[in-house]
């Protein structure tokens, strides 16, 4: 009789903490979820984005967009126009104008023998605002203050209207081999011809290693931006970043 008691508490505490646990966690969604990161102001929609349609013309600009500056303290620029074109797989799009020296680029490492897999392209705000807020509950779950969660994501991830993958100029590239976004991607053969070569396309490597104090961004040899085959060997040969070349530039 005793044992059958002890056992239906045991199974009446373990119902309680459950609640608890449920409850607690409905009460920190609810809590959380009009919290915003300190460097996220609410993003209007200020990027016109065209998709697949060459008939709608503006070369004017690619001057301006090669070297646009996007990063936690910089928004895109109110009126933004994105060309998309997509990419073979159909999965991801970027910018028309960089489309062919894209492809030349990774036409030419395959040529090499190397197996590439575009993880990520252009992305829309709100699937950029998606990705942020998921590494923030992420990191929330992890036992951290939202303070401390958006503070950690933002090492990778930024708000909707302060990433370059909304511009259709930034790509995450990876070997097929190594999907991982992480560190180890320096190793894999493919990165480290692209971090030689990419450069000869118009294309630099956007957070190098010991320049996040620069660019606010931890250290990520898998995130290619296009700038322009000028501006990308000269910030290539001198080992610096956009950030300091548009200001020995401008």
């Amino acid at each position: 009789m005793r044992k059958e008691i002890k056992n239906n508490m045991s199974y009446i505490m373990v119902l309680v903490l459950c609640l608890i646990f449920i409850m607690s966690y409905g009460y920190e969604k609810e809590y959380y979820k009009d919290k915003k990161c300190s460097i996220n102001q609410k993003n209007v929609e200020n990027i016109k984005v065209i998709q697949d349609d060459p008939t709608v013309a503006t070369t004017s600009t690619n001057e301006f967009k090669k070297l646009v500056l996007v990063n936690k303290n910089k928004k895109i620029p109110e009126g933004y126009i994105v060309n998309l074109k997509s990419l073979n797989n159909k999965r991801n799009s970027v910018a028309d104008f960089i489309y062919d020296d894209l492809s030349d680029m990774l036409t030419e490492g395959s040529n090499k023998g190397l197996s590439f897999w575009v993880a990520s392209g252009y992305r829309s705000s709100e699937s950029q605002q998606n990705i942020l807020d998921e590494t923030i509950n992420e990191n929330i779950n992890k036992g951290m203050t939202y303070e401390q969660a958006c503070k950690e994501a933002t090492k990778l991830v930024m708000p909707a209207g302060y990433s370059e993958h909304e511009t259709g100029l930034a790509l995450d590239i990876t070997s097929s081999s190594y999907l991982n976004l992480d560190e180890k991607q320096e190793n894999t053969e493919e990165n480290k011809w692209l971090r030689e070569n990419c450069y000869k396309y118009g294309f630099i490597l956007r957070y190098p290693k010991e320049k996040e104090k620069i660019t606010g961004i931890d250290y990520e040899p898998w995130h290619f931006r296009y700038v322009g085959k000028e501006a990308a060997e000269y910030i290539t040969k001198n080992r610096i970043t956009l950030e300091e070349y548009l200001e020995k530039t401008n």
